[in-house]
């Protein structure tokens, strides 16, 4: 740079200083771009599946005053378990699994798969949901939440 003209010097020093903030748009815009259309989607397709697996086991503890209990190798195994569409649901980016509690509640769970993670398919964050035997939704949350200082 000793033997550039002042000029060149101002015009080389403004062509860093642009392509710095041009790779800095960039990388917030990728953020974003993955949060709209990579993550939400993902995460709504995962609250739908859980709203129907609700509505199921709600009718199941009508006809037989039981929830149905299962484990994610149960979907693994039996992709119409509950006569649920388990094939139309984000089984490839999460597990999913329900268990009894004492309460005599239902938890529902969507946990994220690691290797869905690791691809940055999805945030490390699971989908709870607890059903109570009187068919309410007592509670149905991402944990962790966005913003939380336990979100990634």
């Amino acid at each position: 740079m000793t033997n550039m003209t002042p000029l060149l010097r101002i015009v080389t020093i403004i062509g860093f200083a642009l392509t710095s903030a041009l790779l800095g748009m960039a990388a917030f815009s990728a953020a974003s771009w993955r949060e709209a259309y990579v993550f939400l989607p993902r995460e709504h397709a995962v609250e739908e599946a859980m709203r129907q697996v609700v509505e199921r086991q709600r009718n199941l503890y009508d006809g037989t005053g039981e929830f149905v209990s299962f484990a994610h190798g149960d979907v693994e195994r039996d992709r119409s378990l509950m006569d649920l569409p388990w094939d139309s649901f984000p089984t490839d980016d999460f597990f999913f699994d329900a268990a009894s509690l004492e309460t005599g509640n239902l938890r529902l769970r969507a946990l994220p798969r690691p290797a869905a993670v690791q691809t940055l398919g999805i945030r490390p964050r699971m989908f709870v949901s607890e059903l109570s035997p009187d068919g309410e939704v007592v509670s149905s949350r991402w944990f962790p939440p966005i913003g939380s200082e336990l979100a990634p």
